[in-house]
C-alpha cells in the first residue's frame, strides 16, 4: 500500500510539471512546451521539480486535521470536511471602531429612507421602480448625511 505522503508528492509533481509546460505553451506555443518537456527532464529541472513537489507535501501533511474538533487561536492551514461535514465559527469578532459604527447608522438611514419612498406599505417596489434605483437612492441620501 503506497502511503499517504508518496501519493501527495506524486500529485504535485505532475501538477507542478503540467502546470510549467501548459504556462510555456501557453506563452509561446507547441514550440515553446517542447522545450519546457526537453527542461524538465534535465537533472535541474527534475531537481527543481522534485524540491518544490518535496516543499508541498510537507506544507500540505503538516496541515492539522480537525474532524475531531479543535481550538485555533492563530492564522493556521486546516483540512476541513476530511471526514464528513463540520463548521467553522469565529469565537470572537474583532470590534468595528467608533468611525465604522457611524458609518454604519447612516448607512441604514440612507436605506431605510429610500425603501420607504420607493415601495408599497406591503414592502413590494412601487411600480416601474427596481432595487438598482432603491440603490442609486440610498447612495444619493447617504451623500446627503
Amino acid at each position: 500500500m503506497v502511503s499517504q505522503q508518496v501519493l501527495v508528492k506524486n500529485f504535485y509533481r505532475a501538477l507542478l510539471s503540467a502546470s510549467y509546460m501548459a504556462g510555456a505553451t501557453a506563452v509561446g506555443g507547441p514550440p515553446a512546451g517542447a522545450m519546457a518537456a526537453r527542461s524538465l527532464a534535465t537533472p535541474l529541472g527534475v531537481a527543481s521539480i522534485e524540491l518544490a513537489a518535496q516543499q508541498a507535501t510537507e506544507f500540505t501533511i503538516d496541515s492539522k486535521a480537525m474532524s475531531q474538533g479543535g481550538l485555533i487561536l492563530e492564522p493556521t492551514f486546516a483540512l476541513l470536511g476530511e471526514d464528513g461535514p463540520e463548521l467553522v465559527i469565529p469565537l470572537k469578532k474583532k470590534p468595528r471602531s467608533r468611525k465604522q459604527r457611524t458609518n454604519d447608522k447612516k448607512k441604514s438611514r440612507a436605506w431605510r429612507e429610500a425603501n420607504s419612498k420607493l415601495r408599497n406599505k406591503n414592502g413590494q417596489l412601487k411600480k416601474g421602480r427596481t432595487q438598482k434605483d432603491v440603490a442609486k437612492l440610498a447612495n444619493r441620501i447617504l451623500k446627503r448625511l
